[in-house]
């Protein structure tokens, strides 16, 4: 037993001796690191990945980006579950050999056991388009089912996230630029000068987000759901509306016999928004979603939100809220969309607050591409018409309606599979049959994420 374990260990060892030598006569590849590739070769063949990956990590230096040493060191990684160097070893040759199906396939599998289920499935499609033998066509068929199941199951799941970030927003307090209400839609017969806090005012600005969430299954067809998020805000120019919100989401979702493929979730939530370090708004909601997958892999959701917001600081302002959404998305790709509807109506719980009352209808347009491995840029698009129900007679003579549009674009790079960075770029407009609620809104933001 002694001896065959120095015979499997043998070329490791070999090549470490050999490896120390080289390391002390120079930085270029020798004859000896010639002989580390000779011995992980051999180790390879031999199946023995843990001493592979040892010795392939020591060769990384002198030859990484050669082809052949590549596959054999993203091999080694995948096969010991170094699943981060694995993508970068496997990410190299799809760059420069992306025709070789056989590299294609390591990344896809390597993207599936980090469970980054829509990049494996991308990868997995674009192997099969490359036709290759009908026993990795078999074996990429699998993976694919594989990839199925584990979208519609539930394993327990923990994930969490802290962002911080800087950035530029032109209009803190979404306020109009003008220095004068005009006294047509006004009750005064003189137009009205506004003060420096009631116009457009900018700042630079920091913040942070962090998120929590916790999935775990209840039997084969449901489970539950918890999340919590907290965020900051903190403005330069003035704390007035520096912002703090809390929010906490527990759901529990299922298939039934009666609705097949159809996923159902209910979920409650709560929300709390402080403005510069006061209550401001907690809301509590209930929500109910259906979500359906087309066997062209287009996914259907439908969305109810029934919910109470209580305004600390004046219990005349509360609103019942209702809303519905809908959205269609593409299937996981290079290039993926989503195409989103919703309608709502905010009604005041006094008669004296009427003029708060509104009904909206509103689109959304989202495209994302993958830019890369490890990069992506989306492009975004909304538009929202919003009707008020009464005049806010104390004031105005107009009844207000605004159409806001939104775009917004930005892109994420991901050094790894816990550290990326994102630059965010959003542009507002409202246009108002009240002066004081038409504005212009421009923000910039650089920030660096860390998932765990």
């Amino acid at each position: 037993m002694a001896l065959n374990m120095i015979k499997h260990l043998w070329p490791l060892i070999l090549a470490v001796l050999v490896l120390d030598g080289h390391a002390q006569q120079g930085d270029e590849p020798s004859e000896a690191a010639v002989h580390g590739l000779e011995a992980l070769d051999v180790l390879i063949k031999r199946r023995q990945y843990p001493q592979a990956y040892v010795l392939a990590d020591r060769l990384a230096e002198d030859f990484e980006g050669d082809t052949k040493f590549d596959f054999q060191y993203g091999l080694a990684a995948v096969e010991t579950a170094h699943y981060d160097q694995a993508l970068f070893a496997f990410e190299r040759l799809v760059l420069t050999e992306g025709s070789q199906p056989r590299y294609r396939l390591e990344l896809a599998r390597t993207h599936f056991f980090l469970r980054n289920l829509e990049r494996a499935q991308i990868e997995f499609e674009r192997v099969l388009r490359q036709r290759p033998p009908l026993e990795v066509q078999q074996n990429v068929k699998d993976f694919l089912r594989k990839i199925t199941q584990l979208q519609r199951s539930v394993e327990p799941k923990f994930n969490a996230s802290f962002d911080m970030a800087a950035g530029f927003d032109s209009n803190i307090n979404s306020a109009t630029d003008e220095e004068f209400l005009p006294n047509e839609e006004l009750i005064f017969p003189v137009d009205i000068r506004l003060n420096d806090d009631s116009r457009e005012t900018e700042s630079g600005y920091v913040s942070s987000l962090f998120s929590l969430g916790y999935v775990s299954p209840i039997d084969n067809s449901s489970s539950y759901d918890i999340r919590l998020v907290g965020a900051t805000r903190l403005n330069d120019a003035l704390d007035t509306y520096d912002l703090t919100t809390f929010m906490m989401e527990l759901g529990y979702s299922a298939y039934s016999r009666y609705t097949g493929p159809i996923k159902w979730r209910g979920a409650g939530r709560y929300q709390h928004v402080q403005l510069n370090g006061e209550e401001f708004l907690n809301t509590n909601a209930g929500i109910v979603q259906a979500f359906y997958e087309l066997n062209s892999g287009v996914n259907l959701a439908l969305g109810i939100n029934y919910g109470l917001n209580t305004y600390a600081q004046n219990d005349d302002s509360d609103l019942t809220q209702t809303q519905l959404s809908f959205s269609v998305s593409s299937p996981p790709k290079k290039h993926s969309w989503v195409v989103a509807l919703q309608a709502g109506v905010d009604e005041a719980e006094e008669t004296v607050n009427d003029f708060n009352a509104r009904s909206y209808q509103g689109l959304t347009l989202q495209s994302t591409n993958l830019w890369g491995q490890r990069r992506s840029y989306y492009f975004l698009l909304g538009l929202v018409v919003t009707e008020y129900k009464a005049i806010n007679e104390a004031l105005y003579t107009e009844l207000r309606e605004d159409t806001t549009v939104n775009a917004g674009v930005g892109w994420r790079h991901a050094f790894d599979s816990h550290l990326s960075i994102h630059n965010d770029f959003s542009w507002n407009s409202a246009d108002s049959t009240l002066e004081a609620n038409s504005y212009q809104r421009f923000k910039a933001e650089l920030g660096v994420t860390y998932s765990f």
